[in-house]
């Protein structure tokens, strides 16, 4: 990462399609940045040409993909075609080098005319290419002339900020083609090698670039060219939020305001939490433990603005979202708990969150990082707890649990409770369910109060009989909900009701079974 804040470009070149010589490279920044060896290609240059001109007016439905002889297709999403090199079988490749072999990628940067004017990523060595290809009918000798500028960036860059930037040279530069010949004229090398430096140096450290270019002595036309792009960070969409979610705090809100901290993709986000009320009051109730309907309540804000500043914050990735923590929930163990094991970056992240306050304590960090491989069987916290005999002074559970469905180590096993029609002929008391381990939700829910305050849960029980008349008839809102699509925290929520008080409210209607997913 450079001074932008985005991937640097590593290099950056200009390959063409010569009638005679086949695909060449004329220009590179750095020079030498890209090997190429032209008798290994002369012998092929006519038949790639001829090739070429064949493709012409078949029709957009063709699949015609690179040659399986160098390439294979990856995948193809977002209108992006993913292409990778296969290994060569020299000996000579089994060390990666700087420089791009062009050799080896030539029929993926100038390929069928199937996949012209299309996003191409190209994997090859330790660099990853970025390429979109153009095809310009005219009068040239074999009566199309065929160009693709390059980017090029280490293997594991994140290049998506750059697709719009590709696609927005080469169609500059075809205009420049089309009115004036400067990719098809000698002259234009030398302007054409002195904006790409300055492209690749004011990208790399300003993330933007912007230059009036004189090119009358090529083309009338072409005498006030300006070229101005600029890139832009690229987010995800942001998740959709839910009132018994949980905010957690990922950044500083505080340090966020300060203008020495902020990074390119924090000074908007600063601006919105210094000038907008909502954002202000919002933040200010984030506390890793309130969901948002709570956080609805305390900043006395309409529930639908929160969830709107809240979807804000996850835009900017400043905040993730996670389930209620319960001593009674239940969890399950992932697969991505092995990048834990492999990661001691990560691993030192978890031991300084889940720790108090990152002060070491009697636990060991090999210890804490075992205890999610314990977490399986469909128990609950308060049962997984009991069977390890953890001692809750030694590290904070529920930043345990928050720190492993953040980084997807746990997932959260819901409770989804259904009605069922109850038979007339059976009559009496209907059993209580028991899910496919023998565990009935009470028990889970119990399980967990044992750890909690119990004078609490009787309050809380107590207080259900509000929602049920004296036939322990639920009201016709909760009824709707026992269809299977919501789960008992968000039932909880919406009736700003304890979990063991709702439970309390479907055992008193009985005929309600539960699925857990």
């Amino acid at each position: 990462m450079m001074d932008s804040g985005f991937p640097e470009i590593k290099v950056m070149f200009l390959a063409q399609f010569h009638p005679d010589l086949g695909p060449i490279v004329p220009i590179s920044v750095p020079e030498d940045a890209v090997e190429i060896e032209q008798k290994a290609y002369s012998e092929m240059g006519s038949a790639r040409g001829d090739d070429l001109q064949s493709e012409e007016g078949k029709g957009e439905g063709n699949t015609t993909t690179p040659s399986d002889t160098h390439s294979r297709l990856i995948s193809e999403q977002d209108g992006v075609v993913h292409l990778i090199k296969r290994p060569s079988e020299s000996k000579d490749s089994e060390v990666a080098s700087d420089k791009i072999d062009f050799n080896s990628i030539q029929t993926l940067v100038i390929p069928k005319l199937t996949l012209f004017e299309r996003l191409i990523t190209v994997h090859t060595g330790k660099h990853k290419v970025i390429c979109y290809p153009i095809a310009v009918e005219g009068a040239y000798q074999r009566n199309v002339f065929i160009f693709n500028m390059c980017f090029a960036f280490d293997i594991d860059a994140e290049t998506k900020c750059y697709g719009p930037v590709v696609k927005r040279v080469g169609g500059l530069l075809k205009e420049l083609e089309i009115g004036g010949n400067l990719l098809s004229n000698p002259a234009g090398q030398r302007p054409l090698r002195r904006m790409m430096q300055q492209m690749v140096f004011k990208l790399n450290m300003h993330g933007e670039y912007q230059i009036e270019l004189d090119m009358r002595s090529i083309s009338t036309s072409l005498a006030a060219t300006g070229v101005s792009i600029k890139l832009f960070p690229v987010y995800e969409s942001p998740t959709e939020i839910k009132a018994y979610h949980v905010p957690v705090r990922i950044i500083d809100f505080g340090l966020a305001r300060l203008k020495s901290a902020q990074t390119l993709y924090q000074t908007q986000l600063a601006d919105d939490i210094i000038w907008d009320l909502v954002l202000e009051r919002v933040t200010q109730c984030i506390d890793n433990v309130n969901h948002v309907a709570m956080i609805a309540q305390l900043a006395q804000i309409r529930e639908e603005t929160v969830v709107l500043a809240l979807k804000h914050l996850d835009y900017y990735g400043c905040i993730g979202l996670v389930d209620i923590f319960q001593f009674s929930n239940i969890y399950e163990v992932q697969y991505q708990t092995m990048g834990l094991f492999e990661n001691a970056w990560l691993q030192r992240e978890c031991y300084s969150y889940v720790t108090k306050d990152g002060q070491a304590g009697d636990i060991s960090m090999e210890e804490l990082i075992g205890l999610y491989a314990t977490v399986r069987d469909r128990r609950s916290v308060a049962e997984w707890i009991i069977e390890n005999k953890l001692d809750l002074k030694r590290f904070d559970v529920r930043r345990f649990v928050v720190f492993g469905v953040m980084r997807s180590f746990l997932r959260r096993v819901y409770c989804y409770p259904i009605l069922r029609a109850v038979s007339a002929a059976g009559g009496g008391e209907i059993p209580s369910t028991i899910d496919e381990l023998g565990t009935t939700p009470r028990d889970s829910v119990e399980s967990g109060r044992g750890v909690e305050n119990k004078s609490e849960a009787d309050e809380e029980a107590e207080s259900a009989a509000e929602m049920t008349n004296q036939d322990g008839v639920l009201e016709p809102r909760i009824l709707s909900m026992l269809d299977g699509t919501h789960h008992l925290d968000e039932i909880s929520v919406i009736i700003d009701k304890d979990t063991l008080a709702l439970y309390e409210m479907l055992e008193a209607r009985g005929g309600v079974e539960y699925l857990y997913l």
